[in-house]
């Protein structure tokens, strides 16, 4: 199992380095605050598919069943550290401990504004699948701004909105 830990965490390492490759060309030709935008809203909809599946599977707006999937089969090859804090009828709390793509661009030497805004990039996917799962989503904190983990908070929205 190790190794199949080690290949994940590598892939999810590539993944990271993908994103700085193509924030770096794309910033020489269109400038950085178009990249951004391309790239962010290109992740943003790679999320949103993701959350339409999300949602199909859960079934409707139940923040314990959003944290179940959450950790659903991630039981011996969790990269990411995935961990539940706490669920109500209205939030789940969720977290990730370690954050491979983070590890990567500190491997790159990226000065830490240039993680964060990696990050900024990376995290969108999270945006659109809570999103199209029917819930609005803030970080707590994260592990790119130097937090020790990622706390994602999912509401469901309230009423009428």
């Amino acid at each position: 199992m190790d190794r199949v830990l080690s290949a994940l965490r590598d892939e999810i390492k590539n993944r990271a380095r993908i994103y700085r490759h193509l924030y770096r060309e794309l910033s020489a030709e269109l400038g950085e605050q178009r990249a951004l935008s391309v790239l962010k809203r290109a992740i943003y909809r790679r999320g949103r598919e993701k959350g339409r599946q999300l949602a199909r599977k859960i079934g409707g707006q139940d923040p314990r069943k959003l944290a179940d999937a959450f950790v659903e089969g991630k039981e011996g090859v969790d990269v990411f550290g995935h961990q539940i804090v706490r669920v109500d009828d209205r939030e789940a709390l969720l977290r990730l401990n370690e954050c491979p793509l983070v590890e990567a661009w500190k491997e790159m030497e990226l000065p830490p504004e240039q993680i964060r805004t990696m990050c900024d990039l990376a995290c969108q996917v999270d945006f659109g699948k809570f999103e199209a799962a029917g819930y609005r989503l803030r970080f707590e904190c994260r592990i790119a701004d130097g937090g020790s983990s990622c706390d994602l908070l999912a509401s469901r929205p309230a009423p009428g909105i």
